[in-house]
């Protein structure tokens, strides 16, 4: 009927768009818990874990490099996500979890709003102090495990205020590989690529050139299958 027919815009998810145009056969599943938990992933004894604001974007990231991982087989691979912050007590957790609802609350409610935005919020030109920047720091830790029982985990270390002095840094870098390193890197025409899989170790390389360490072990090596 006139009017009421609206085409789809996309066929599929363009996230899953491949290099010639097709559907990735690969999976990903964002499964960033909302909540306060309790987690064993990092090989501890049941860190609180709160919800990381940055999950959800970070998920559709990993979505696009695990389309573009395909192989050559057809069958494709199912890849499940999480990410969250570790943190040392209980009380930190609950903070870190319940303090973005009270604000965000407190910002759109039209009587605490006006207040906020003048007297606490950051003007523009504000940010950490020269000290603050200088030693902040960033350590995300990352578990791995495959579907035959491997496990391994990697840690990457950043030396300064993940927000401004990193953020920059890594933006950068990035550029600079792009220009100085071209013959090097993994991919070598246009398109739509996340950084590991248009950059890959060569932007590792660089990184950990300005101070930053990367390392990874294998914790637990897959589980053979026996054919007697």
């Amino acid at each position: 009927v006139d009017g009421k027919y609206v085409e789809p815009r996309f066929e599929f998810d363009p996230y899953l768009r491949t290099r010639d145009g097709k559907k990735s056969m690969n999976k990903s599943k964002n499964a960033s818990s909302q909540l306060m938990t309790k987690s064993d992933t990092l090989g501890g004894h049941g860190e609180w874990t709160s919800p990381f604001v940055m999950a959800a974007v970070n998920g559709e990231v990993v979505k696009r490099s695990q389309a573009l991982s395909e192989g050559g087989n057809g069958s494709g691979s199912t890849l499940t996500y999480e990410e969250f912050v570790v943190n040392p007590t209980f009380k930190e957790a609950f903070l870190g979890w319940f303090g973005p609802i009270l604000g965000i609350t407190a910002l759109l409610n039209p009587i605490t709003g006006v207040p906020m935005r003048k007297f606490l919020l950051p003007k523009p030109g504000d940010g950490p102090t020269e000290k603050q920047r200088e030693y902040g720091y960033l350590l995300v830790s990352g578990v791995g495990e495959g579907q035959n029982g491997s496990l391994v985990r990697s840690e990457f270390y950043f030396p300064g205020d993940p927000g401004y002095k990193e953020t920059a840094k890594m933006v950068v870098e990035s550029g600079l590989c792009l220009a100085l390193e071209g013959d090097r890197l993994p991919e070598q025409g246009g398109g739509f690529f996340t950084p590991s899989v248009a950059m890959g170790d060569i932007l590792l390389e660089r990184l950990c050139k300005t101070g930053c360490k990367f390392a990874s072990k294998v914790v637990r090596m897959p589980k053979l299958k026996s054919n007697l």
